[in-house]
C-alpha cells in the first residue's frame, strides 16, 4: 500500500461530503481514489436489473461522464457477459482478474440487501493491501448517496421533488445546447422536431377534480390518491424517465423518445392506466395531461409554460385527455406568444 498523508486523506473525505448532487459526488469519488491509489483507470457503474451502466470513468487521458447525447458501447454492459461483474454480483465479494493491462478489481456497492453498483479499478500493482481503504470510500459513497437521494425525493410519493426538477431540466437543456453547438461546429444541420432523431418531452399531469376528492373523502384519502398515482406513473413509464411531484396534485414527466410519434402514445397509455384503476373508496380518478417538446435553446420557464398552456386547454375542453402544445398551435387552437429579445417568450 502506498504511504498516505493523513491530512490529504481527510481533505479527500471532506470534499466528498461537500457534494450536493449525485453526479458531483460520483466524479469526486472517482477522482479522489484515482489520485490516492495511483491506478491506471477507475470506473463507477450503476447496477440496474441485468446491466452495469457506466456513470464515470477516469484514466490517464481524462474523465468520461455519462452523456445521453453520445452513444458509447461500453456505457451499458450486460452483467452476464462480464466475468468480473457476474462473479461480483453473485458473491457480493471483491473480484480480482488478470488482464493484459495489469490487475482488474471489481468491488460491489451494496445497500442493505441489494446491489446498487460496481466500482472497478485497473492497476499494474497489487491493490489487495488497499482493500480496506477502497471499501471505506465505497461505504462513504453510498451513505452520502442515500442522503442526497432523500433530499431529492418528495416525502409523500417518493418521486423526485420540485427542486430536483429545476436541476434536472437545467442539466438537460445545457446538454442539448452543447450537442446543438457541436453539430453546428461540425457543419451538421440543426435538429428539427420531425427529423427522426431523439428528443426530450415534458408533460404536466394534473388530477381532475382533486379538490372535490379532498372535500368529499378527506385529506387522508386525497394523499392515498397521490401515492397510488405515483405508483401508476412508475409502472407506466420507463426507469430512465424522470418523474416528479411538482406540487399539490400536479406532476411532471420528462422523457426521451427516438421518434416524435412515440410521445403521445406514451402519455396516452398512462392516462388510460389511471382511468382504469379503481382507487379505494374514491373509485375512478382521471388526469389531464399537457405536453411539449424541449428545444435545444430555451429556458426552464418557457418549457413549463408551454406544457401548462396545453394542460389548461385539456382542462377547459372536458378533462381526462392529453394535449400537445405544438399540435394545438399548428391547428390554431392556441396562439403562439410573441417573442422578444431573441428566443425568450414573454408571458
Amino acid at each position: 500500500m502506498n504511504e498516505l498523508d493523513p491530512e490529504k486523506l481527510l481533505e479527500s473525505v471532506a470534499r466528498l461530503t461537500e457534494k450536493r448532487n449525485r453526479l458531483s459526488l460520483e466524479i469526486c469519488l472517482t477522482q479522489t481514489m484515482f489520485e490516492l491509489l495511483a491506478v491506471e483507470e477507475i470506473a463507477l457503474y450503476r447496477f440496474e436489473i441485468d446491466q452495469a451502466n457506466l456513470l464515470v470513468r477516469i484514466d490517464r487521458k481524462g474523465c468520461w461522464i455519462q452523456d445521453d447525447e453520445i452513444d458509447d458501447p461500453d456505457a451499458a454492459i450486460p452483467v452476464i457477459r462480464d466475468t468480473g461483474f457476474i462473479a461480483c454480483a453473485h458473491g457480493r465479494e471483491v473480484v480480482m482478474e488478470s488482464v493484459s493491462q495489469g490487475n482488474r478489481y471489481t468491488f460491489p456497492i451494496p445497500r442493505q440487501d441489494r446491489l446498487i453498483g460496481f466500482l472497478r479499478l485497473l492497476s499494474v500493482r497489487d491493490l489487495r493491501d488497499d482493500r480496506r481503504l477502497i471499501e471505506g470510500f465505497v461505504q462513504i459513497y453510498w451513505n452520502y448517496l442515500k442522503l442526497i437521494e432523500d433530499n431529492e425525493r418528495d416525502k409523500l410519493t417518493g418521486l423526485l421533488n420540485r427542486k430536483t426538477f429545476d436541476d434536472k431540466l437545467m442539466s438537460i437543456l445545457q446538454t442539448s445546447r452543447r450537442a446543438s453547438l457541436a453539430r453546428s461546429e461540425q457543419g451538421q444541420p440543426e435538429r428539427r422536431q420531425n427529423d427522426g432523431g431523439s428528443c426530450y418531452w415534458l408533460a404536466v399531469l394534473d388530477i381532475d377534480h382533486f379538490k372535490r376528492i379532498n372535500d368529499t373523502y378527506g385529506h387522508l384519502y386525497g394523499d392515498e390518491v397521490l401515492i397510488l398515482m405515483a405508483n401508476i406513473m412508475q409502472r407506466s413509464f420507463r426507469r430512465t424517465d424522470l418523474l416528479f411531484r411538482y406540487g399539490g396534485e400536479e406532476f411532471v414527466v420528462v422523457l426521451k423518445t427516438s421518434a416524435t410519434e412515440d410521445a403521445p402514445s406514451v402519455f396516452e397509455r398512462f392516462r388510460q392506466n389511471m382511468e382504469r384503476y379503481n382507487f379505494p373508496q374514491v373509485g375512478q380518478v382521471t388526469v389531464s395531461v399537457g405536453f411539449t417538446q424541449i428545444q435545444d435553446s430555451e429556458i426552464v420557464a418557457v418549457v413549463i409554460t408551454r406544457a401548462d398552456r396545453a394542460l389548461y386547454y385539456a382542462k377547459e375542453h372536458g378533462r381526462n385527455q392529453i394535449r400537445c402544445y405544438e399540435t394545438l398551435i399548428a391547428a390554431g387552437e392556441l396562439t403562439a406568444p410573441e417573442k422578444r429579445f431573441g428566443d425568450i417568450e414573454l408571458f
